[in-house]
């Protein structure tokens, strides 16, 4: 198992790094298409497309990324209320209900994209793309973030120290 969790932080680590370049092309995009728009007046049919899917693709591998760091939204305030004998259950129970929630969302997203793929489905636009092309990258992100939450399931492994400070999900 440890190997496949291994895997799993590299191929974590790797959407990390590539959405980073997904927000890079976003920022490039955006300065070629106001400098050749206003400067020479010549707007490119491109720019637009690239950013929404560079926003798309890079959002859904970020996702797994933040999962892994425990980086989501939390609301602390719950763990400092409840007595400290049922902060570990509740949070278990809020990985629980984060797994099955991104194993839905993964099931339906990737059933979207087969579908997609099967009918080829493709986006609007100047240029058509096929769109499984793109929605592709949701269902991964969503995949990716179920299993860093099963890992996070270990009862053993939650820290109930951490809770009041961190919503019971982050680092202190």
């Amino acid at each position: 198992m440890n190997y496949f969790f291994n895997l799993h932080d590299k191929i974590t680590q790797a959407g990390y790094y590539l959405a980073c370049l997904a927000l890079a092309s976003i920022f490039g995009a955006y300065i070629i298409e106001v400098f050749l728009r206003y400067f020479f007046n010549a707007p490119q049919w491109w720019a637009s497309e690239a950013v929404s899917y560079s926003l798309c693709i890079g959002t859904f591998l970020m996702m797994p990324y933040v999962t892994w760091k425990k980086g989501h939204v939390a609301v602390a305030i719950i763990f400092e209320i409840l007595p400290l004998v049922a902060v570990k259950p509740v949070i278990w129970l809020t990985y629980l209900l984060g797994f099955l929630t991104c194993a839905l969302s993964a099931w339906f997203c990737f059933d979207e994209s087969w579908r997609q793929w099967t009918n080829d489905v493709n986006i609007m636009a100047v240029k058509p793309v096929p769109k499984y092309l793109i929605s592709i990258f949701i269902p991964f992100g969503f995949v990716s973030s179920t299993i860093h939450f099963m890992r996070f399931m270990n009862y053993n492994n939650i820290d109930i120290k951490s809770a009041s400070t961190t919503g019971g999900f982050g680092n202190s």
